[in-house]
């Protein structure tokens, strides 16, 4: 296969980018020595009838910085020597002229960027030679034109930014005759505009500390976060204003309550397990000043007549009014009696236990008072 058409492309491809000036290379002097292969071996006699004689190359090349430590390359160059026939003699003057295009990678691609002065490279490329023949009048008698690949090892010293020496050692195979040509050459590199420069790392940025501030809490969980509760740990279900502390609210509180004395027959006088309940009684009548009590007196159906009854049944209930009075200081106009003798029974009187029900006081203690109080949330309030 002829290279033709490829090297014409990797040209191109060589050239477009070398419109920017930086990182452009120009190697305008390459000198080698192109040994060749073609002597020792047998398709001379049977396709060439000649071989060039090793010799002495010189070329030049252009090319562009893909990365610090890598570039691409389009060379040419020239090998003028004798061409030797199958009988050993000079056959004529043979020109070798190549053009190819070649990579040539710094080791750095796989160690990391170093800033030294010694930089290795491998290449690897290919291209096309041609071959011209001439008789000693001059005239053309021969002319071949083959496709070659590159690959070699080498190394720059950069002297300074701009200039640096190459050398190098090059295998360069022969695809249309399977042949093997060997070059050591060396030569002079000119960076236009300067290298590429290495990426380097942005500078690390100081990290800011991060101050975490805490969210406010609410830890009653009545709305109004700790910093503003004035009134902290308050009960949950309680309605609180914009500090946090309970709405206080004025309520109606009604009192009613009921007590019952038994007596023994025919007695008036208080016995001593009803003294508590007395006084419950009255504790109730302190913590609403304007209740008032009505108190009733009872009596069973026996004794002399209904008036002794009757009277029976009101000195019971003047017995608990004056204990209240005197024994636990309720004001008498708080307090009202009534007998009402046998009138009234709870009980039958035709059995000892019928009549021991019906010997009683029956008191009823009514009132209200205005309280201030939390509100909760399940009050309804007006």
């Amino acid at each position: 296969m002829k290279l033709n058409k490829i090297t014409l492309a990797l040209i191109a491809a060589a050239a477009a980018p070398m419109m920017a000036t930086a990182g452009v290379t120009v190697s305008p002097i390459l000198l080698g020595y192109h040994y060749t292969e073609a002597q020792d071996d047998e398709y001379v006699e049977e396709d060439l009838n000649f071989y060039q004689e090793d010799d002495l190359y010189t070329g030049a090349a252009l090319g562009i910085e893909l990365t610090p430590s890598t570039q691409f390359q389009v060379e040419y160059g020239v090998t003028d020597s004798d061409a030797i026939g199958t009988d050993g003699s000079k056959f004529g003057d043979a020109e070798r002229e190549m053009i190819s295009g070649n990579f040539l990678v710094g080791f750095d691609e796989f160690t990391g960027y170093r800033d030294t002065a010694f930089r290795p490279y491998a290449l690897i490329g290919a291209g096309q030679q041609k071959i011209k023949v001439k008789d000693g009048s001059g005239a053309e008698v021969r002319e071949t034109k083959d496709t070659i690949g590159n690959l070699g090892l080498g190394a720059m010293y950069r002297i300074n930014d701009a200039l640096s020496l190459r050398g190098e050692a090059r295998a360069i195979h022969n695809f249309d005759y399977n042949l093997w040509d060997g070059m050591a050459l060396a030569g002079l590199e000119v960076v236009l505009g300067g290298h590429l420069a290495p990426a380097v790392a942005a500078p690390a940025v100081p990290q800011t500390p991060v101050v975490v501030v805490e969210a406010d809490q609410d830890s009653d969980g009545d709305g109004v976060i700790d910093s503003l509760d004035q009134c902290p740990n308050t009960p949950a279900n309680v309605v609180v204003d914009e500090t946090g502390c309970p709405v206080q609210v004025q309520i109606d509180d009604e009192l009613k309550m009921e007590l019952r004395v038994f007596f023994d027959n025919d007695k008036s006088v208080i016995k001593e397990q009803y003294k508590p309940e007395i006084a419950k009684v009255a504790e109730k009548m302190r913590e609403y000043p304007n209740s008032s009590a009505s108190i009733e007196g009872h009596a069973s159906k026996t004794g002399p007549s209904a008036r002794y009854n009757q009277r029976l049944s009101e000195a019971r209930a003047i017995a608990v009014k004056t204990m209240l009075t005197n024994e636990f200081g309720v004001a008498p106009n708080r307090l009202s009696t009534v007998g009402y003798g046998y009138d009234r029974p709870i009980a039958p009187n035709d059995t000892e236990e019928g009549r021991a029900m019906n010997r009683r006081v029956y008191a009823v203690i009514t009132g209200n008072k205005t309280m201030t109080v939390d509100q909760t949330k399940d009050m309804n309030v007006q």
